[in-house]
C-alpha cells in the first residue's frame, strides 16, 4: 500500500517541498486503520491532545482556528476602545460597544434597571389595541414579539424585494420540544419551566405568580408549535410560498392590527408579500381572542428577559446559561467574557469590525487564489452536468445556465454598512445592543418595494463559514473562512482544496440539490427539469437519505434522513467536485510532492477529515438530530467519503472495509 510504505517514515524532501505545508501529521492516529474508520484516523491525534474544553459543546480542529479568528478581533476591539474616534464611526462603534459589554461591574450594578422601561410598558398594557402596540414595539427592536416581518426576495420574481410575514415566539429550539413525548423532550420540558420560574423570580415575581406565569407562556408557545411545520416540511421550499395581499393578509389574521404595524414600520401595503407559514399566523391570531391579557403579558415579559439576559447582570446571563449552555448543549462554563463580547461585537456590528479585520488579515493574493479554486470547482460542476447519462440534454442546457449565472463572493462586501443612526456609549451595553437591533430591523425593512441590492451580505467578513444564497443564486465566502488550517497560503493545494474547497464545493453543490434543483438561474422558484429528469434525480438523492437514516448519534437516536439530505448531498458533492478540480488543476504542473509521507491525494482527504471530523457533547448531538439539517461532523467525513473510489485508492481500501460500502449502494449524484 502506497500509504503505509512511507507514512512511518521521516522522507526527505526537496526545498521546494518542504516551503509547502501539508496536514499536521501529529493530529493523525495511527493506530486506527484509515479504512475502518477515517475520521478517527484523521483526527484522532489531535484528540488525544486536546480534550473538549467545557466551554465547548462541539469540538473540532476547526473549534481552536475559530477561537483565534476570536482573538484577532478582540485586538481589534481593544485597539479602537484605545481610540478617540468621531462619533458614529467603525471605530468608536466598536470600540466603545465592546467596552460596554466588558465592564461587568456597571453591568451587573445596574441589574434589571436597563430592561424596566420596556417590562413597565407591557405591564401598562391594558387591552388588545395596546398589547398589539407592544407587540409592534417589541419586534421593531428586534424582539420575539413574536409576530414580525423580514424583506425577502420575490420568488416569483427575484428581481423585487417583499415582505415576508414571521411568526417566531418559541423559547425552545424546535415544534417536538413541546409535542414529543419521548423522555428527552419531557426532560428540556421541565428544564425550560424551571427556567422561566427562576427568570421570573430574578425580575421580583413571587413563587406562584412565577408559577402562573410560566404555565401561560408554555400555553402559547405551545399553541404555536401546534400549528407551525416540522423542519423537514420546511426544506420545500414550494411548501412556504404563498403570496397574499395586504388584504388577505387582514382576512387571514383579523384581530391583529396590520394597518398600525405596518404604518408604524414604514412597510408598503401595495403589491404582494409572502406568508411563509398561513397555519401559523391563524393560530396567532386565534390566541389574541383565547389567551388573557394577563398571559399574553407573561408571555412579553418573558421573552423580553430571555432575549436580553445576556446583556444583563450576570445572575440573569448565568441562569440562561444553564438551561440555553447546559441543558440544550451539555457545555459545563461560559466563554470568557471577552469572547462573548467580541461574538456580540460582530454580531451587531459585524462590517464595522470585518473592515478592519479584512485590512489586517486577507492579504490580496489570498483571495486571489481562493476565487481561483472556487471557480476551478464550478467548472467541475459544469463538466460533470454535462456526462450525467440520467440527464437529457434539455436538462443539462438548463442546468448549465444555471451554473453559468451563479455569482461567486469571496472576502467582503464591495459596499459597507454604515450602521447610520446606531447610537452606542461606553456604559449603555443593553440600550446599545437594542439600538444596534433597531438598525438591523429598519436596515432589513427599508428594502421591501425596492429592487434587490446584490452586494449584500448575509454573513460577516470575520464569518469563519460560507453560504448559497438560492434566490440570489450566489456562493458567499467570508474572509474568515480564508485562513490556516483550512485555507493556508503557504500550504499544498491539495490541502486547501481538501478543507475550505470541499466546503466552496459544498455550498456550489446547493444549487443543484434537492432544494436548490427547484430554483431557476435567476432565482425564481420555478420547475426547469423534464419529469424523467427529476425523477431520476430524486433516485439518486433518496440514496443518500436512505444512507444517513442508519447513522446514530447514540442508540436508538438515529439521524433523519430527510432533515439532512441537503446538507449530505452538498458535502458528497462537494468532496466530489473538489477532488476532481484539484486534479485537474495538476493538469500541465504535474503532481505535487509528497510530504510527510503522503501523497497529495492522501493529504486533500486528511484535510477534509481534519476540517470536517469533530465531536459534540450528548445533549449537544440529541438537540442537533432535531433542530440542525447538518449531519454530525463525524459522519460530514465518513458519510461522503464512503462513496468515493478515489478515497479507496488513496488508502488502498478494499471491499469489506467500513469505508467501502458495496457497490449497489453507493450514492453519487454530481
Amino acid at each position: 500500500m502506497r500509504f503505509a510504505a512511507c507514512a512511518l517514515l521521516v522522507c526527505t524532501l526537496s526545498l521546494s517541498a518542504q516551503q509547502l505545508r501539508g496536514v499536521p501529521v501529529e493530529n493523525l492516529d495511527r493506530s486506527v486503520n484509515p479504512c475502518n474508520d477515517f475520521e478517527a484516523f484523521a483526527v484522532g491525534g489531535w484528540r488525544k491532545t486536546h480534550p473538549m474544553p467545557e466551554r465547548q459543546a462541539t469540538w473540532a480542529i476547526r473549534s481552536v482556528t475559530q477561537d483565534d479568528t476570536w482573538a484577532r478581533l478582540r485586538t481589534i476591539a481593544e485597539d479602537d476602545m484605545k481610540k478617540t474616534s468621531p462619533k458614529g464611526s467603525p471605530a468608536q462603534l466598536t470600540g466603545d460597544f465592546y467596552g460596554a459589554c466588558m465592564d461587568d461591574a456597571a453591568i451587573n450594578s445596574a441589574g434589571l434597571k436597563p430592561l424596566e422601561p420596556m417590562l413597565h410598558a407591557v405591564d401598562s398594557i391594558r387591552d388588545v389595541k395596546a398589547l398589539n402596540a407592544a407587540m409592534v414595539t417589541m419586534a421593531a427592536m428586534g424582539m420575539d414579539a413574536p409576530v414580525g416581518e423580514g424583506a425577502t426576495q420575490d420568488s416569483h420574481d427575484t428581481t423585487k424585494m417583499i415582505a415576508e410575514i414571521q411568526i417566531g415566539g418559541l423559547g425552545m429550539p424546535d415544534r417536538d420540544y413541546y409535542l414529543r413525548d419521548e423522555a428527552r423532550f419531557k426532560h428540556v420540558r421541565e428544564e425550560y419551566m424551571e427556567y422561566m420560574k427562576k427568570m421570573y423570580a430574578l425580575a421580583g415575581e413571587n413563587a406562584e405568580q412565577a408559577t402562573t406565569d410560566s404555565a401561560a407562556v408554555m400555553k402559547i408557545e405551545t399553541a404555536l408549535a401546534q400549528a407551525r411545520m416540522s423542519r423537514v416540511e420546511l426544506r420545500d421550499p414550494k411548501a412556504t410560498d404563498h403570496p397574499t395581499t395586504f388584504a388577505e393578509l387582514k382576512t387571514l389574521a383579523p384581530h391583529y392590527d396590520w394597518d398600525a404595524d405596518f404604518k408604524a414600520k414604514h412597510i408598503p401595503t401595495t403589491g404582494h408579500m409572502n406568508v411563509g407559514q398561513p397555519k401559523v399566523v391563524q393560530a396567532f391570531d386565534g390566541l389574541l381572542t383565547s389567551v388573557s391579557l394577563a398571559e399574553w403579558k407573561a408571555y412579553l415579559r418573558w421573552h423580553l428577559l430571555d432575549g436580553n439576559a445576556a446583556s444583563l447582570a450576570d445572575n440573569f446571563e448565568e441562569t440562561s446559561f444553564a438551561f440555553r449552555g447546559t441543558v440544550l448543549s451539555g457545555t459545563k462554563e461560559q466563554r470568557p467574557r471577552w469572547q462573548r463580547c467580541v461574538i456580540t461585537t460582530d454580531r451587531m456590528l459585524g462590517e464595522a469590525l470585518g473592515h478592519e479585520y479584512v485590512d489586517r488579515y486577507l492579504p490580496p493574493e489570498a483571495k486571489a487564489r481562493a476565487r481561483t479554486m472556487a471557480v476551478n470547482i464550478v467548472n467541475e460542476l459544469k463538466l460533470s452536468i454535462q456526462t450525467r447519462d440520467w440527464m437529457t440534454a434539455e436538462t443539462k442546457t438548463k442546468a448549465l445556465e444555471k451554473v453559468n449565472a451563479l455569482n461567486i463572493k469571496i472576502g467582503y462586501p464591495d459596499k459597507w454598512k454604515t450602521y447610520e443612526g446606531v447610537v452606542v456609549k461606553r456604559d449603555t451595553f443593553l440600550e446599545n445592543v437594542i439600538s444596534a437591533r433597531r438598525y438591523s430591523v429598519r436596515d432589513d425593512l427599508q428594502q421591501i418595494g425596492k429592487p434587490v441590492d446584490r452586494g449584500r451580505w448575509d454573513m460577516t467578513p470575520p464569518t469563519m463559514n460560507a453560504y448559497y444564497n438560492p434566490l440570489m443564486n450566489e456562493v458567499v465566502v467570508p474572509a474568515g473562512y480564508l485562513q490556516p488550517p483550512g485555507f493556508d497560503p503557504k500550504g499544498l493545494d491539495a490541502i486547501n482544496y481538501g478543507a475550505v474547497g470541499v466546503s466552496i464545493g459544498h455550498e456550489i453543490s446547493h444549487g443543484v440539490d434537492d432544494e436548490g434543483a427547484q430554483y431557476a438561474a435567476d432565482g425564481r422558484l420555478l420547475k426547469w427539469w423534464t419529469d424523467a429528469d427529476y425523477k431520476n434525480f430524486t433516485e439518486r438523492t433518496a440514496c443518500t437519505t436512505k444512507q444517513y437514516d442508519n447513522y446514530f448519534v447514540e442508540p436508538g437516536l438515529h439521524l433523519q434522513g430527510k432533515l439532512v439530505t441537503g446538507e449530505a448531498l452538498g458535502d458528497l458533492g462537494g468532496v466530489n467536485l473538489a477532488f476532481r478540480a484539484y486534479e485537474r488543476s495538476r493538469e500541465g504542473k504535474g503532481p505535487e510532492p509528497t510530504v510527510d509521507g503522503l501523497t497529495p491525494e492522501q493529504q486533500f482527504f486528511l484535510a477534509e477529515g481534519q476540517w470536517r471530523g469533530a465531536l459534540a457533547r450528548p445533549e449537544m448531538a440529541r438537540t442537533a438530530v432535531s433542530t440542525d439539517p447538518h449531519p454530525p461532523g463525524r459522519y460530514r467525513v465518513l458519510g461522503p467519503l464512503s462513496n468515493m473510489p478515489e478515497f479507496d485508492k488513496a488508502f488502498a481500501c478494499k471491499e469489506g472495509d467500513a469505508m467501502v460500502r458495496p457497490a449497489a449502494e453507493q450514492c453519487s449524484v454530481w
